[in-house]
């Protein structure tokens, strides 16, 4: 069994992957299948907000963009979750929300895998990254204790005090124009407005780019 962060927040994500798999194929077992699932995603991202993601966002200051994005897609899934505990699990409303969530979960995997724990990896000494699998590991454990503690009011709370500070009011654009001098259109959005306006385009790639490819793309697609 992995013990340093980056090993452990791999297994995870496989795990969950395959009790998405369970449930799909085992619907007479769908409901403690899904409160596992459920169980284990919500231990997993708070933690992974609270214990890992402020260390990667100190060592690579130059990439809390990225941080940021795998925190709001945390949130996107959560939302989703939440909302399916309250379905009955032989509806088609819930097979349909399972979709919505097995969709988010797998773009954020995705990325994490592919853009944010390979920033922790170079940034990170072998020691650091023990220890942060200790600390991880810790923090899924509280979640675990008091599963009920782990609201949606309390997610938003947090997320709300983690939230970054307001831009200036001048940021620089011609008025009515919606474009920045120099820049893109929608240059001022932050990454995950920009991903979401991507997502919509149907823009291929686009959990790979950075903010400005992304800017980039979302612009070349209004044409």
């Amino acid at each position: 069994m992995p013990t340093d962060v980056i090993g452990l927040i791999t297994a995870d994500h496989r795990d969950v992957e395959s009790l998405f798999k369970q449930i799909k194929a085992h619907p007479e077992n769908r409901p403690a299948l899904f409160a596992e699932a459920c169980a284990k995603f919500l231990a997993h991202s708070v933690a992974e907000e609270e214990r890992v993601y402020p260390q990667i966002a100190r060592l690579a200051p130059d990439q809390r963009e990225e941080v940021e994005h795998g925190a709001e897609e945390h949130h996107k899934a959560e939302e989703i979750l939440f909302q399916l505990q309250k379905v009955d699990p032989d509806s088609p409303e819930f097979e349909q929300g399972l979709m919505q969530l097995v969709e988010a979960v797998n773009e954020h995997v995705q990325e994490e895998e592919s853009r944010v724990l390979p920033l922790l990896a170079k940034a990170a000494p072998q020691e650091l990254l023990m220890e942060l699998g200790r600390t991880f590991s810790e923090g899924k454990a509280e979640v675990l204790r008091n599963p009920s503690a782990v609201t949606p009011a309390k997610l938003k709370q947090n997320a709300k005090h983690k939230s970054r500070p307001a831009k200036p009011k001048d940021t620089g654009k011609s008025k009515g124009s919606g474009q920045a001098k120099g820049g893109h259109a929608g240059a001022d959005l932050s990454k995950e407005e920009l991903y979401e306006k991507a997502k919509q385009a149907d823009i291929p790639g686009r959990s790979q780019m950075s903010k400005d490819e992304l800017a980039k793309a979302v612009e070349k697609g209004k044409h």
